[in-house]
């Protein structure tokens, strides 16, 4: 039986997570890191004991805390986290020379086959094609565009013969544009169209409850923890 943290475990991915984690006779429940102590719930992430892997629905601010505690406490990290920046990347790299960490900005495995057909459509995308993104969100979401729409547009641009930029809404530039919205209780629903003047070719995903997140962050957990150290993606569990 695998030992597991959660850390944001009082936020909405955090209740969901934990209730699948109860549901999966594969792991026993530690308990969880979050701003206010309560049953099983730590203010101080260093009072989570012999945990073997510690899922991340917080915060990035809380990144250099999550790391520095598994390093100490050798403790697989799964990081579900959005919103980390260059440099925070750059720490996850450094940390992962130490302990295993997986990594994704979605744990979807819809969004994963999005990704591998979107690499393989814009292998054969010219510059007569116009590339737009819609990225639909729940109105409390803070990050725009989100993380998933990020890793789509990485997909699309890593294939494409001749690179475009990453362009947040209107723009007579010749890029990717993302058009983030963020209302009502949307889960998560990304759509990528490819058009010129003779087609037009979309693609959706959308997300119907939050659980598929929390399912493939399980799924990453069940991996991540035998290993000894090193970064890890989507790709290595699925591909």
């Amino acid at each position: 039986m695998i030992n597991i943290a959660i850390s944001g475990v009082l936020g909405k991915m955090g209740q969901v997570l934990k209730n699948e984690v109860l549901d999966d006779k594969t792991f026993n429940f530690i308990g969880g890191f979050d701003k206010v102590s309560e049953l099983n719930v730590y203010s101080n992430i260093n009072d989570l004991k012999e945990v073997d892997v510690l899922i991340d629905f917080s915060t990035p601010k809380l990144l250099q805390t999550i790391l520095d505690y598994a390093k100490n406490n050798k403790v697989s990290l799964v990081l579900a986290t959005t919103g980390y920046t260059k440099s925070d990347f750059k720490l996850i790299d450094q940390y992962s020379k130490y302990i295993p960490i997986f990594y994704s900005a979605n744990y979807s495995v819809g969004i994963y086959l999005l990704t591998e057909a979107l690499k393989l459509i814009s292998k054969n995308v010219d510059q007569s094609y116009d590339i737009e993104m819609i990225d639909k969100h729940h109105r409390f979401k803070k990050d725009a565009p989100s993380g998933t729409a990020i890793k789509l547009y990485n997909s699309i641009n890593e294939s494409l013969e001749e690179k475009r930029e990453l362009i947040l809404g209107e723009s007579d530039n010749k890029g990717i544009h993302v058009h983030s919205l963020r209302l009502g209780n949307y889960v998560g629903e990304h759509q990528v169209i490819f058009s010129n003047l003779s087609e037009t070719l979309e693609l959706t995903h959308i997300a119907h409850d939050k659980a598929v997140f929390a399912k493939g962050a399980l799924k990453a957990a069940k991996f991540i923890v035998s290993k000894s150290n090193g970064l890890f993606g989507m790709d290595d569990l699925l591909g």
